[in-house]
């Protein structure tokens, strides 16, 4: 930290205590406050510690909740010195990016060369069953959205992470999606938040789309999309970063985003039974998020069964039910499979080591 960082954070702390005691001073100074003090304020309650013992009740009920506290640190931290804690990092005016993707992973190339092996016993798992397959490997928001990083350095490993599954998993015959090309950068993706835009959402859905087309045939579903006018979201970066109620005075301002909704025309009766979805998905939280179910649903004419999870990094949603719900797979003829590529130098999870066959 240099020296003008160390002297602002010494005066935003100094100006942090002195608005606390401000604050506890003013609320001693309120009529309940001084009509108990007053209560015990005789020679014996200060011999007896009656007095002391109702002050500080008072100095605590008149303490700020710890979550303002929280609040008005991590404003100040952001606001003046670009900190916005150790799970995000801050990039150019506005823009939030997820530590996850821009630090040195903790472990060393041994994660991305299993998962490549992973992945080949999954194409396996699911060629026996006579399930196609379409992966969609999501490039980190610090590789796509470089321009908006503004100077903040990435860990060279992670910057190579890309370019490490690309090499290592061509030769295993997966049948992958490429976003990166032509991908409208920045605007693909969110500022205040990990994920895609619904600009980027819909690019990918559409590209997923014409895998799955090719696979298993265009879908004839009549799929209706609706989105709503854009209105405030506040990103998972800016709560991470402990933004999420500061933001109108310490920054940054929420994304603008619609909410998105498909209506689904399906045959038969009310009575009939409908069969489950033919394709299913099977990613992490960027299939939750910004649309990109009901934009894949729209461009692919398929109903899409969403079992996708949040945190389900490389294959954790996936590997969940191929291993304990394998006959919900029945009438299943296409799986997606998304995850984000940050996941690859992440530890091996212990769902993972199992399908693999690891028991350590």
């Amino acid at each position: 930290m240099t020296r003008l960082a160390r002297t602002l954070a010494t005066l935003a702390f100094l100006a942090l205590m002195l608005a606390g005691l401000g604050f506890v001073a003013a609320r001693l100074s309120g009529s309940e406050s001084r009509e108990a003090l007053a209560a015990v304020a005789g020679p014996a309650d200060f011999l007896e510690g009656r007095f002391t013992a109702v002050l500080d009740k008072q100095v605590v009920a008149a303490l700020p909740k710890l979550t303002a506290l929280d609040d008005m640190a991590s404003g100040l931290a952001y606001r003046l010195l670009g900190d916005a804690g150790p799970l995000v990092r801050a990039g150019c005016p506005g823009w939030l990016f997820y530590a996850d993707e821009i630090v040195e992973p903790r472990e060393r190339e041994a994660p991305v060369a299993e998962r490549i092996r992973l992945a080949a016993k999954i194409r396996d798992h699911l060629a026996a069953r006579n399930i196609a397959l379409v992966v969609l490997p999501v490039p980190d928001k610090a590789l796509l959205a470089a321009d908006r990083l503004c100077g903040l350095p990435v860990a060279d490993r992670a910057a190579k992470r890309f370019a490490a599954w690309w090499e290592g998993s061509r030769g295993l015959g997966l049948d992958q999606v490429e976003i990166a090309p032509g991908f409208p950068g920045a605007d693909g993706f969110l500022r205040t938040d990990t994920h895609w835009s619904p600009l980027g959402a819909r690019l990918a859905a559409t590209r997923v789309a014409e895998h799955v087309a090719r696979k298993i045939g265009a879908g004839t579903q009549k799929v209706t999309l609706k989105e709503s006018a854009p209105h405030a979201r506040v990103g998972d970066l800016m709560r991470l970063a402990g933004l999420e109620r500061s933001w109108p005075w310490s920054g940054p301002e929420p994304d603008q985003v619609p909410d998105v909704s498909v209506a689904i025309a399906r045959s038969g009766g009310l009575l009939d039974d409908v069969p489950a979805p033919a394709v299913v998905l099977a990613g992490s939280s960027f299939s939750r998020n910004s649309g990109f179910l009901d934009y894949l649903q729209a461009a692919s004419g398929y109903e899409v069964a969403q079992k996708s999870a949040d945190g389900s990094g490389f294959a954790g949603q996936l590997l969940e039910f191929l291993m304990n719900e394998p006959e919900s797979l029945a009438q299943t003829r296409l799986i997606v499979w998304e995850f984000p590529m940050r996941a690859l130098t992440r530890p091996l999870t212990e769902t993972e080591r199992r399908f693999l066959g690891d028991p350590t």
